[in-house]
């Protein structure tokens, strides 16, 4: 019985060690309107020691696709990942060649690393906002009668 404690003590402790080591993806944040190219970033979240050689981020398989219940479109073959690990933070700046056309965009993002692999789904919108254009009315403005 004893035996049975201590082999679960230890791969709880082997499990609570590679979860410190997880690397994480923040929210996007999108920098561009619709009908400009793409320009977004994502934080990475407690890189800790990794390098960039040791970080390899990008838009996540066809399979990943089709267990998430996502449609790739057409303009996520020009989706473009850099890392940017210059600040304290690292973050994943995302680029399109092509202007965004569609208000909706949803995509995948998958990370690699030494120890773990991550896949996040991100969608983003783009509000039309619409303003309501004033017909001027001659009789508003008697002046001009």
């Amino acid at each position: 019985m004893l035996r049975k404690v201590a082999v679960g003590l230890a791969a709880l402790s082997a499990l609570s060690a590679a979860q410190v080591k997880a690397l994480g993806l923040g929210e996007v944040t999108v920098h561009s309107a619709l009908n400009q190219p793409l320009n977004a970033e994502i934080d990475l979240l407690q890189i800790r020691d990794l390098t960039s050689s040791q970080i390899v981020a990008g838009l996540a398989e066809a399979d990943e696709f089709y267990l998430a219940g996502v449609k790739p479109t057409a303009i996520l073959s020009d989706l473009r990942f850099e890392l940017d690990l210059s600040s304290g933070n690292g973050r994943l700046i995302l680029k399109t060649r092509e202007p965004i056309r569609e208000p909706f965009l949803n995509f995948l993002v998958e990370v690699n690393w030494p120890t773990g692999r991550l896949v996040k789904e991100y969608p983003c919108c783009w509000i039309l906002l619409c303003s309501a254009q004033k017909i001027w009315h001659p009789a508003q403005h008697p002046q001009y009668r």
